[in-house]
């Protein structure tokens, strides 16, 4: 026998043993179907717990129906699932409830009944300029050129200017620009950006 023959043979024999092993494997998994995986209950006691109940515990009671020896292991327990609002609380016996009922005479018209609350409208958004800079002009009159910019161009602006058919330049000066928003009616000081 060739050394090349010896070596098959060695190989031969250990994918056997490996074939071996998980015949053996198999057989002794379906051998046992009692030995699955089970919930096991175990009878509560009267013991007294030291530590209280915490909020991280699993709620057994909100799963929607237990598991049966068939479905072990296939349903998810950390499954969003949606719990249906509790009934609405019925009204002691004896005592007089009126329903509020929008169109019966406006708001305040039905006792126990408060008004819609009110919804605050959302605020004008940020004016989207920055004060890049200014320039002084040398003439009688004075006053600065403030450099204005937004995310993709520069603006050279002067007081009482409007900018892009909305911001009208208020004031200028080496520290802030006063801008008015003329869609919202608001003004907004620029700083400038150092």
């Amino acid at each position: 026998m060739t050394k090349q023959d010896r070596q098959k043979v060695i190989i031969l024999g250990v994918l056997l043993a490996v074939l071996a092993s998980v015949v053996v494997m198999v057989v002794r998994m379906n051998d046992t179907p009692a030995t699955t995986t089970a919930a096991v209950q175990v009878p509560e006691t009267s013991k007294i717990s030291v530590n209280p109940p915490s909020d991280a515990s699993l709620r057994k009671d909100l799963l929607d129906k237990p598991d049966t020896g068939q479905q072990i292991g296939k349903r998810n327990i950390f499954e969003y699932r949606q719990v249906p609002p509790p009934p609405p609380p019925e009204p002691p016996r004896g005592s007089r409830t009126t329903r509020f009922e929008p169109n019966a005479g406006g708001i305040g018209s039905v006792p126990g009944n408060f008004p819609p609350p009110t919804v605050q409208p959302p605020l004008p958004p940020q004016i989207p300029l920055k004060y890049v800079g200014y320039l002084t002009v040398d003439s009688p009159g004075g006053g600065f050129v403030a450099v204005l910019s937004d995310d993709s161009r520069h603006y050279s602006v002067t007081t009482g200017e409007v900018l892009m058919g909305r911001y009208r330049v208020l004031t200028i000066s080496d520290k802030i620009v006063d801008v008015e928003d003329l869609e919202y009616k608001r003004r907004q000081s620029l700083p400038i950006v150092k």
